[in-house]
C-alpha cells in the first residue's frame, strides 16, 4: 500500500480493474506462447533465424504478462471510511496517487456502456471534487453502479458524523486541511498566525503589565 492510513481511517474496498476485461491480453499471450511450440520443430530446424524466432515469440508473452499483471496489480481505487485514493500506474517508473475526502466531493457517476459491459455489467466510475481540481476515473470496473451508491453512503455519513462531531474535531480539521495546502497559501495561513499570536501577546501583556 502507498499511502498511509490516518487515525481511525479503515479501507471497505478496494477496486481493481474487472479481470475478464484483460481477456484479449491473455489471449494475445496464448497465442504467442502456444505457436511458437506448435512449430518449433519447424522453427529449429531453420536454423539461427527459427530459434530467434521462438525465443523473441515467448519471451515477449512472458514480458507482456509480467507487464500486464503489474499494471493491474498497482492500479487501484481505495474507498476508506474518510476518501478516495487512486494509485494510477502509467509505466513501471510512472505513479500517479490522487486523494480526495468525501467532504470535497462534489459528483459521483457510474457508467455502463456497450454490449460486454452490460452482460457482464462492467463499466467507468468518476468522481469530481467541487474546485474541478482533482478528477479520479476508475475504467472497466466491475458493478459501478454498486460502487457508486456505496460511495456516496460512506460519504454521506463522513459528512453527517464530521457536523455533529466537529467540535471535538476541529483541531484534526485544520490540522487535514493544512496538509491540502501549496505553499504560497501555506505561507499565508503562516502569516495569519503570527499576527494572531502576537495580538494574544500584547494582550496578556496588557492584563498582567
Amino acid at each position: 500500500m502507498f499511502f498511509k492510513l490516518k487515525e481511525g481511517e479503515k479501507i471497505h474496498f478496494v477496486i481493481r480493474r474487472y479481470g475478464i476485461t484483460l481477456f484479449w491480453f491473455f489471449l494475445l499471450i496464448f497465442i504467442l506462447l502456444a505457436v511458437p511450440f506448435f512449430f518449433m520443430f519447424w522453427l529449429f530446424q531453420n536454423g539461427t533465424l527459427g530459434i530467434a524466432l521462438f525465443i523473441f515469440s515467448v519471451l515477449s508473452a512472458i514480458v507482456l504478462l509480467i507487464r500486464i499483471m503489474f499494471l493491474w496489480r498497482r492500479n487501484c481505487l481505495y474507498v476508506t471510511s474518510r476518501r478516495l485514493v487512486d494509485l494510477e500506474q502509467r509505466g513501471f517508473f510512472d505513479k500517479i496517487v490522487s486523494d480526495i475526502p468525501y467532504d470535497q466531493i462534489e459528483d459521483v457517476s457510474g457508467r455502463i456502456k456497450g454490449f460486454w459491459g452490460t452482460i457482464f455489467r462492467y463499466g467507468d466510475i468518476s468522481v469530481q471534487t467541487g474546485n474541478g481540481k482533482v478528477k479520479i476515473m476508475s475504467i472497466k470496473i466491475k458493478q459501478p453502479i454498486y460502487l457508486q451508491e456505496k460511495i456516496n453512503d460512506l460519504r454521506e455519513k463522513f459528512v453527517n458524523y464530521s457536523a455533529r462531531d466537529f467540535s471535538g474535531r476541529t483541531m484534526e480539521s485544520i490540522i487535514d486541511k493544512l496538509y491540502e495546502l501549496e505553499k504560497r497559501e501555506l505561507e499565508i495561513v503562516k502569516k495569519e498566525v503570527e499576527k494572531l499570536l502576537n495580538r494574544n501577546n500584547s494582550a496578556k501583556n496588557k492584563t498582567y503589565g
